[in-house]
């Protein structure tokens, strides 16, 4: 069933009284930043006989991450868009190293300079795509295993370190995991990523996909990073249960073991907290964190980590951007899942800037994902060959 056609292809909001009329991001200047970014700053080699360019090709990849589709259903709904294969076939080469460098560089472009000025408050998240098949014959360092999980236990890896400013995330850096590195290595080319870029750290939220000796070792001893790291309720009468049940809220010192002999030992703050029917549930709910050099009084523990690192949301944006594949090369999944990022990335600075986030507190940071659902969104005229919308029930 087609689906209704849109009354127009623009994105309106309001802006505080005595700031003039209501100011207006189109879709069509959103993809004119992304293509800019990403022709400048991505090498994507010309097709071999064919005239398409890359813009061609962006255009299609583009397409599909704003309409969560695939390649094949990008290429039909776009006229004088290259095949599918074509698209295939031109990214192919990429060396996953290399593209990893340069998404990163095209990331650094699409946030405000102005928020590394000052330390920050940053979480780094873990992204798990499912994937059911066999590795790409020489990748099957990017295949990692883990509990079961919608029908298998391989996955694909993604970390990102960024920031929530004024209800606003932005991503600085984006990695494939890789099983040989393990999540230290992933943890320390971010950290270093970030440094690079001249930022600096107040403090450091991370889940508790994290929690493991190696990685507390790591952050604690090595770097000395503040920090606040979701723990894991496990143990009946050891471990974190028993210690929640023994000593309820407080702040405790903890000594983590792991089953190579290797011990850290930490403080571990506990937080209780009234369910008041939510969940439909009463009574108290209590939170185990792991705190290093925490700047913040105590009281202010979890709020803090809710705030900076909401995972939830943060994993339901990066799956607003994300098309759909089949493909078992670590390459194009990566380019795919650095797509996302960048328009999430390019949609919340463009709006800030435009003053379409002036009040942060009135207006969401997560963009739905029919902000880009429009004919004019992602087709577009710019950069030369035109890329229209052939059948209007695909695009509207």
């Amino acid at each position: 069933m087609a689906r209704k056609p849109r009354s127009q292809n623009r994105v309106t909001h309001s802006v505080p009284s005595g700031e003039g009329q209501a100011r207006i991001l189109t879709h069509q200047e959103v993809l004119d930043e992304a293509m800019g970014r990403l022709t400048q700053g991505l090498t994507l080699p010309r097709p071999e006989d064919t005239d398409y360019r890359p813009e061609d090709l962006l255009g299609v990849l583009l397409y599909a991450a704003a309409h969560q589709t695939t390649i094949e259903q990008a290429a039909q709904a776009l006229e004088q868009a290259p095949h599918s294969n074509t698209v295939r076939g031109a990214t192919a080469p990429l060396r996953v190293e290399q593209l990893e460098t340069e998404l990163n560089e095209v990331l650094a472009s699409t946030w405000p300079k102005s928020l590394l000025r000052h330390p920050l408050e940053i979480a780094i998240d873990l992204k798990l795509i499912p994937y059911y098949g066999q590795a790409q014959p020489g990748e099957e360092d990017f295949l990692l295993s883990g509990p079961a999980r919608k029908g298998t236990t391989t996955f694909f890896g993604y970390a990102s370190i960024y920031v929530i400013k004024k209800n606003k995330r932005f991503t600085f850096a984006l990695a494939a995991v890789r099983r040989s590195e393990g999540l230290v290595g992933v943890l320390r080319r971010l950290l270093e990523r970030f440094f690079h870029l001249g930022g600096q750290i107040l403090c450091l939220y991370l889940d508790r996909q994290f929690y493991s000796v190696e990685v507390l070792r790591f952050l604690i001893e090595e770097k000395d990073t503040p920090l606040v790291m979701a723990v894991p309720q496990k143990g009946k009468s050891g471990g974190i249960k028993g210690l929640i049940a023994r000593e309820g809220p407080g702040l405790f010192p903890y000594t983590v073991r792991s089953p190579k002999k290797r011990r850290i030992a930490l403080q571990i703050a506990i937080v209780g907290k009234y369910l008041k029917g939510r969940w439909g549930k009463h009574g108290r709910k209590f939170y185990a964190y792991v705190v290093h050099r925490f700047p913040f009084a105590f009281s202010a523990l979890f709020e803090k980590y809710r705030y900076h690192f909401g995972i939830e949301s943060s994993h339901r944006i990066w799956e607003q951007g994300r098309r759909r594949t089949a493909s078992r090369r670590a390459n194009l999944r990566l380019l795919l899942m650095g797509l996302a990022v960048l328009l999430h990335n390019l949609w919340v600075w463009l709006r800030w800037a435009s003053g379409q986030l002036a009040t942060a507190r009135r207006t969401s940071s997560v963009p739905s994902a029919t902000h880009f659902q429009t004919p004019s969104s992602l087709p577009g005229e710019s950069r030369g060959r035109p890329l229209r919308c052939h059948d209007p029930s695909r695009c509207a």
